[in-house]
Protein backbone atom coordinates (compact mmCIF):
# COMPACT_ATOMS: atom_id res chain seq x y z
CA UNK A 1 0.00 0.00 0.00
CA UNK A 2 1.20 3.52 -0.06
CA UNK A 3 0.60 6.44 2.26
CA UNK A 4 0.07 10.10 1.76
CA UNK A 5 1.85 12.04 4.65
CA UNK A 6 3.69 15.35 5.53
CA UNK A 7 7.29 15.66 5.60
CA UNK A 8 9.39 17.57 7.90
CA UNK A 9 8.62 20.53 5.75
CA UNK A 10 4.87 19.68 5.44
CA UNK A 11 4.67 18.69 2.06
CA UNK A 12 2.77 15.58 1.30
CA UNK A 13 4.88 12.47 0.50
CA UNK A 14 4.30 9.08 -0.66
CA UNK A 15 5.18 6.50 1.69
CA UNK A 16 5.15 2.85 0.60
CA UNK A 17 4.81 -0.23 2.12
CA UNK A 18 8.84 -1.01 0.92
CA UNK A 19 9.72 1.68 2.67
CA UNK A 20 7.74 0.80 5.88
CA UNK A 21 9.41 -2.46 5.63
CA UNK A 22 12.84 -1.58 5.28
CA UNK A 23 12.31 1.20 8.29
CA UNK A 24 11.20 -1.52 10.58
CA UNK A 25 14.78 -3.22 10.85
CA UNK A 26 16.01 0.51 11.45
CA UNK A 27 15.90 2.43 15.43
CA UNK A 28 12.62 4.87 15.93
CA UNK A 29 15.11 7.78 16.84
CA UNK A 30 16.88 7.58 12.91
CA UNK A 31 13.05 7.40 11.53
CA UNK A 32 12.02 10.32 9.76
CA UNK A 33 8.32 11.80 10.66
CA UNK A 34 6.98 10.71 7.11
CA UNK A 35 8.06 7.60 8.29
CA UNK A 36 6.26 7.72 12.27
CA UNK A 37 3.59 8.76 10.50
CA UNK A 38 2.55 5.84 7.65
CA UNK A 39 3.31 3.36 10.46
CA UNK A 40 0.65 4.69 12.47
CA UNK A 41 -1.14 5.06 9.21
CA UNK A 42 -1.00 1.62 8.18
CA UNK A 43 -2.37 0.04 11.60
CA UNK A 44 -0.14 -2.87 11.83
CA UNK A 45 0.99 -3.17 14.98
CA UNK A 46 4.20 -4.68 14.07
CA UNK A 47 5.42 -1.23 13.67
CA UNK A 48 4.78 -0.62 17.72
CA UNK A 49 8.57 -1.08 18.36
CA UNK A 50 9.86 1.18 16.27
CA UNK A 51 7.15 4.01 17.45
CA UNK A 52 7.97 3.21 21.07
CA UNK A 53 11.73 4.01 20.29
CA UNK A 54 10.68 7.04 18.52
CA UNK A 55 9.24 8.76 21.85
CA UNK A 56 12.78 9.48 22.71
CA UNK A 57 13.35 10.90 18.96
CA UNK A 58 15.45 14.20 19.57
CA UNK A 59 13.05 16.30 17.46
CA UNK A 60 9.66 16.94 19.27
CA UNK A 61 7.10 17.09 16.03
CA UNK A 62 8.58 13.28 16.04
CA UNK A 63 7.61 12.33 19.17
CA UNK A 64 4.51 13.82 19.24
CA UNK A 65 3.10 12.04 16.03
CA UNK A 66 5.00 8.55 17.31
CA UNK A 67 2.01 9.41 20.33
CA UNK A 68 -0.58 9.87 17.45
CA UNK A 69 0.65 6.73 15.49
CA UNK A 70 0.56 4.30 18.60
CA UNK A 71 -2.99 5.92 19.46
CA UNK A 72 -3.90 5.24 15.63
CA UNK A 73 -2.29 1.37 16.37
CA UNK A 74 -5.04 1.64 18.90
CA UNK A 75 -3.17 -1.00 21.21
CA UNK A 76 -3.64 -1.21 24.69
CA UNK A 77 -0.54 -3.11 25.26
CA UNK A 78 1.47 0.41 24.87
CA UNK A 79 -0.79 1.73 27.74
CA UNK A 80 1.71 1.26 30.25
CA UNK A 81 5.24 2.30 28.82
CA UNK A 82 2.90 5.21 27.45
CA UNK A 83 2.16 6.02 31.39
CA UNK A 84 5.53 5.69 32.49
CA UNK A 85 6.51 7.90 29.50
CA UNK A 86 3.88 10.36 31.22
CA UNK A 87 5.03 10.01 34.43
CA UNK A 88 9.15 11.10 33.80
CA UNK A 89 7.74 14.22 32.00
CA UNK A 90 7.57 17.34 34.53
CA UNK A 91 4.95 19.15 35.55
CA UNK A 92 6.42 22.26 34.42
CA UNK A 93 6.11 20.82 30.92
CA UNK A 94 1.89 21.94 31.08
CA UNK A 95 3.44 24.79 30.03
CA UNK A 96 5.43 24.80 26.98
CA UNK A 97 4.38 25.99 24.03
CA UNK A 98 3.45 22.66 22.75
CA UNK A 99 2.97 19.95 26.23
CA UNK A 100 3.91 16.35 25.02
CA UNK A 101 2.73 15.59 28.81
CA UNK A 102 -0.82 16.83 27.92
CA UNK A 103 -0.82 15.02 24.83
CA UNK A 104 -0.12 11.62 26.34
CA UNK A 105 -2.27 12.35 28.94
CA UNK A 106 -5.15 13.02 26.35
CA UNK A 107 -3.90 10.04 24.09
CA UNK A 108 -3.75 7.57 27.16
CA UNK A 109 -7.67 8.45 27.95
CA UNK A 110 -8.66 7.37 24.32
CA UNK A 111 -6.54 4.24 24.53
CA UNK A 112 -7.57 3.19 28.01
CA UNK A 113 -11.02 4.15 27.69
CA UNK A 114 -12.35 4.83 24.14
CA UNK A 115 -14.53 6.80 22.96
CA UNK A 116 -17.36 7.10 25.88
CA UNK A 117 -14.25 7.34 28.43
CA UNK A 118 -13.03 10.27 26.32
CA UNK A 119 -16.81 11.65 26.15
CA UNK A 120 -16.93 11.33 30.33
CA UNK A 121 -13.47 12.89 30.71
CA UNK A 122 -13.76 16.15 28.16
CA UNK A 123 -17.76 16.64 29.80
CA UNK A 124 -16.62 15.43 33.86
CA UNK A 125 -13.18 15.07 34.13
CA UNK A 126 -11.24 16.65 36.78
CA UNK A 127 -8.45 17.53 34.23
CA UNK A 128 -6.71 20.30 33.11
CA UNK A 129 -8.58 22.17 29.55
CA UNK A 130 -5.35 21.80 27.82
CA UNK A 131 -6.11 17.81 28.24
CA UNK A 132 -9.23 18.20 27.21
CA UNK A 133 -8.53 20.18 23.95
CA UNK A 134 -6.15 17.55 23.47
CA UNK A 135 -8.84 14.99 23.25
CA UNK A 136 -9.83 16.60 20.05
CA UNK A 137 -6.53 16.54 18.93
CA UNK A 138 -6.69 13.20 18.88
CA UNK A 139 -8.19 13.00 15.97
CA UNK A 140 -5.40 14.40 14.27
CA UNK A 141 -3.80 10.84 13.91
CA UNK A 142 -5.09 8.13 11.59
CA UNK A 143 -7.23 6.31 14.21
CA UNK A 144 -9.84 4.40 12.81
CA UNK A 145 -13.53 5.99 14.13
CA UNK A 146 -16.32 4.65 15.45
CA UNK A 147 -19.81 6.06 15.32
CA UNK A 148 -19.39 6.61 19.51
CA UNK A 149 -16.15 8.66 17.96
CA UNK A 150 -18.40 10.73 15.74
CA UNK A 151 -20.65 11.18 18.04
CA UNK A 152 -18.32 12.43 21.07
CA UNK A 153 -16.93 14.74 18.41
CA UNK A 154 -20.27 16.30 17.09
CA UNK A 155 -21.05 16.83 21.09
CA UNK A 156 -17.52 18.34 21.50
CA UNK A 157 -17.98 20.13 18.90
CA UNK A 158 -21.24 21.75 20.22
CA UNK A 159 -19.95 22.73 23.56
CA UNK A 160 -16.92 24.86 21.58
CA UNK A 161 -19.67 26.77 19.40
CA UNK A 162 -21.75 27.77 22.11
CA UNK A 163 -18.85 27.69 24.96
CA UNK A 164 -20.96 26.01 27.22
CA UNK A 165 -17.77 24.11 29.25
CA UNK A 166 -16.64 27.65 30.98
CA UNK A 167 -12.80 26.66 30.38
CA UNK A 168 -13.67 27.79 26.73
CA UNK A 169 -14.45 31.27 26.90
CA UNK A 170 -10.97 31.38 28.21
CA UNK A 171 -9.08 30.18 25.29
CA UNK A 172 -7.04 32.69 23.00
CA UNK A 173 -8.93 33.19 19.94
CA UNK A 174 -6.84 31.35 17.64
CA UNK A 175 -6.85 28.15 19.93
CA UNK A 176 -10.25 28.02 19.94
CA UNK A 177 -10.79 28.52 15.86
CA UNK A 178 -7.84 25.56 15.81
CA UNK A 179 -9.64 23.04 17.73
CA UNK A 180 -12.65 23.71 16.08
CA UNK A 181 -11.45 23.31 12.80
CA UNK A 182 -9.58 20.25 14.11
CA UNK A 183 -13.22 18.82 15.10
CA UNK A 184 -14.30 19.50 11.52
CA UNK A 185 -11.79 17.27 10.06
CA UNK A 186 -12.17 14.83 12.07
CA UNK A 187 -15.80 14.67 10.61
CA UNK A 188 -14.40 14.92 7.16
CA UNK A 189 -12.30 11.62 7.69
CA UNK A 190 -15.35 9.88 8.64
CA UNK A 191 -17.25 10.94 5.49
CA UNK A 192 -13.77 10.13 3.96
CA UNK A 193 -13.20 6.83 4.85
CA UNK A 194 -16.49 5.67 6.40
CA UNK A 195 -20.62 5.88 6.08
CA UNK A 196 -20.27 7.17 9.96
CA UNK A 197 -22.26 10.33 8.48
CA UNK A 198 -24.82 8.73 6.30
CA UNK A 199 -26.07 6.63 9.44
CA UNK A 200 -26.00 9.11 12.18
CA UNK A 201 -29.54 9.23 12.82
CA UNK A 202 -32.05 12.22 13.78
CA UNK A 203 -30.50 13.16 17.45
CA UNK A 204 -26.74 13.64 15.88
CA UNK A 205 -28.01 15.25 12.39
CA UNK A 206 -29.85 17.50 14.33
CA UNK A 207 -26.94 18.20 16.86
CA UNK A 208 -24.64 18.62 13.72
CA UNK A 209 -26.97 20.52 11.65
CA UNK A 210 -26.44 23.01 14.74
CA UNK A 211 -22.74 23.16 15.04
CA UNK A 212 -22.29 23.72 11.01
CA UNK A 213 -24.74 26.38 10.65
CA UNK A 214 -23.20 28.19 13.83
CA UNK A 215 -19.52 27.60 12.18
CA UNK A 216 -20.91 29.25 9.17
CA UNK A 217 -21.95 32.49 10.78
CA UNK A 218 -19.55 32.90 12.87
CA UNK A 219 -15.89 34.92 11.92
CA UNK A 220 -13.76 32.16 11.69
CA UNK A 221 -11.01 31.08 9.32
CA UNK A 222 -13.24 30.67 5.72
CA UNK A 223 -11.17 27.04 5.92
CA UNK A 224 -13.57 25.74 8.50
CA UNK A 225 -16.62 26.86 6.16
CA UNK A 226 -14.80 25.13 3.63
CA UNK A 227 -14.51 21.99 5.50
CA UNK A 228 -18.03 21.88 6.33
CA UNK A 229 -19.56 22.25 2.19
CA UNK A 230 -16.93 18.77 1.55
CA UNK A 231 -18.69 17.00 4.22
CA UNK A 232 -21.62 18.27 4.17
CA UNK A 233 -22.22 15.56 1.08
CA UNK A 234 -22.01 12.42 3.00
CA UNK A 235 -25.34 13.80 4.74
CA UNK A 236 -28.97 12.90 3.72
CA UNK A 237 -30.39 15.76 1.64
CA UNK A 238 -32.59 17.28 3.81
CA UNK A 239 -30.35 17.53 6.61
CA UNK A 240 -27.05 18.86 4.47
CA UNK A 241 -29.28 21.51 3.14
CA UNK A 242 -30.48 23.09 6.24
CA UNK A 243 -26.97 22.80 7.49
CA UNK A 244 -25.93 24.46 4.34
CA UNK A 245 -28.25 27.25 4.80
CA UNK A 246 -26.30 29.86 5.78
CA UNK A 247 -24.04 29.87 2.51
CA UNK A 248 -26.55 29.21 0.09
CA UNK A 249 -28.06 31.43 -2.73
CA UNK A 250 -25.09 33.26 -3.79
CA UNK A 251 -23.68 33.90 0.11
CA UNK A 252 -20.56 31.34 -0.50
CA UNK A 253 -17.31 32.55 -2.01
CA UNK A 254 -13.96 31.55 -3.17
CA UNK A 255 -12.99 28.00 -2.06
CA UNK A 256 -16.21 27.39 0.17
CA UNK A 257 -18.59 28.50 -3.03
CA UNK A 258 -16.61 25.71 -4.87
CA UNK A 259 -16.87 22.64 -2.72
CA UNK A 260 -20.63 24.04 -1.90
CA UNK A 261 -21.47 23.41 -5.41
CA UNK A 262 -19.50 20.00 -6.01
CA UNK A 263 -21.32 18.88 -2.61
CA UNK A 264 -25.05 20.12 -4.14
CA UNK A 265 -24.38 18.30 -7.29
CA UNK A 266 -24.26 15.52 -5.00
CA UNK A 267 -26.71 15.75 -3.00
CA UNK A 268 -28.96 16.40 -5.80
CA UNK A 269 -27.48 13.03 -7.70
CA UNK A 270 -28.64 11.46 -4.19
CA UNK A 271 -32.20 13.22 -4.61
CA UNK A 272 -32.74 11.68 -7.77
CA UNK A 273 -31.57 8.44 -6.45
CA UNK A 274 -34.28 8.12 -3.58
CA UNK A 275 -37.02 8.93 -6.03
Amino acid sequence: MEYQVYNENNYKVIVTDEQLNEAFHKNGVELPVEIIIAMGASHDTKYIPRLLEALSHQTQRIRIEAMYSLLSLNDIGCVSILSEKEKAILEDDFNAPISEKAILQSVLIRLEKGPNGTEEAFFKGDILPLVKTGLLYNYSSNLVLTMNDVQFIINALKAYVHKSEFWMAKMKKDEYEDVIIKGLEALWTAAEDSSLLRNLGPEYNEKLVEVGTHVLKMKIDSYAKEIIAIFAKALSPEYAYLMLEPIMNGRAKGDVKKELEKSIQILRQNERGIE
